[in-house]
């Protein structure tokens, strides 16, 4: 696959809410695309205010969307996954081919991009229960998942056969550890940044936990939108991350009265002279 990176961001003219991005879900363009429905998909953000903004205080909502560039998209072709590869991975079935490292949705939104806004004096809440990063049917699920700074990660393995947690982190200590059907393991995560995640028994497996030191973030829906409400008003730096795609930073602003306009951000490749940036 090319270097891709980010380069543009727009403002979008309007006041914006999350009605006006809508929460439906759109098609990938992956053919076999067989991710869990908003019903059973798992929990994946996790990031609590410690203190957050009063009932009484003007509070606004980030919102926007990631949209892909140009008209020419990337070819992502579906994982390649043997039938002896998969054996035990899903009784009387085939595993989910789908490849997840870049998903865009027929309007062009990209899916998984996280938005981060670092807000003076924001503090996260550390769940005293462990955080679960599970393996279903030899994927990871959920595919991205927020984790505050300082939290427990627990590595469980719902399949009935083994998978061997790999993590590829530069802050954290790395984690290399098989685990048994219906076993798990844990690692406290102690510094922010982003983690990949593998499976060294199948390879096609892999996953991020983007560890968080801002309560104030999310990750885009299947049509690329987000919200990141509770925002005093003011103006932010909303720094963008995508496992592909690269970093990126854009502005928001919330007004006195609250409102705020919705950012487009777009994505795309890399342009010829530019510097194209590199994941993580």
């Amino acid at each position: 696959m090319k270097t891709l990176s980010l380069f543009s961001v727009l403002l979008v003219a309007g006041a914006a809410t999350a009605a006006n991005l809508g929460d439906e879900q759109h098609e990938h363009e992956t053919p076999n695309c067989c991710a869990p429905s908003a019903q059973t998909a798992p929990r994946a953000n996790y990031l609590e205010h410690a203190n957050p903004l009063a009932e009484d205080e003007v509070q606004g909502t980030a919102t926007g969307k990631v949209v892909w560039e140009g008209e020419e998209r990337p070819e992502v072709k579906d994982l390649v996954i043997s039938e002896k590869q998969e054996q035990g991975c899903v009784e009387g079935g085939h595993t989910d081919k789908t490849n997840r490292t870049l998903l865009i949705s027929k309007e062009g939104g990209i899916a998984n991009v996280v938005i981060t806004i670092d807000v003076e004096g924001a503090k996260l809440k550390v769940p005293e229960e462990p955080i679960k990063l599970d393996q279903i049917q030899c994927r990871y699920e959920p595919h991205i998942l927020l984790v505050p700074m300082g939290a427990t990660a627990k590595y469980h393995n719902s399949d009935t056969i083994s998978h061997n947690v790999h993590t590829y982190s530069t802050k954290n200590p790395a984690f290399n550890k098989t685990i048994a059907a219906g076993a798990s393991e844990e690692q406290k995560l102690e510094k922010a940044e982003s983690i990949e995640v593998k499976c060294d028994i199948h390879p096609w497996m892999s996953c991020y936990l983007f560890v968080s030191d801002t309560p104030y973030a999310a990750t885009t829906k299947a049509d690329g939108s987000f919200e990141i409400p509770g925002l005093p008003p003011g103006e932010y730096t909303a720094k963008v991350w995508h496992e592909t795609l690269g970093k990126g930073k854009a502005t928001i602003v919330i007004g006195a009265d609250g409102k705020s306009e919705a950012v487009e951000i777009k994505m795309g490749e890399e342009k010829k002279g530019g510097g194209g940036r590199r994941r993580r």
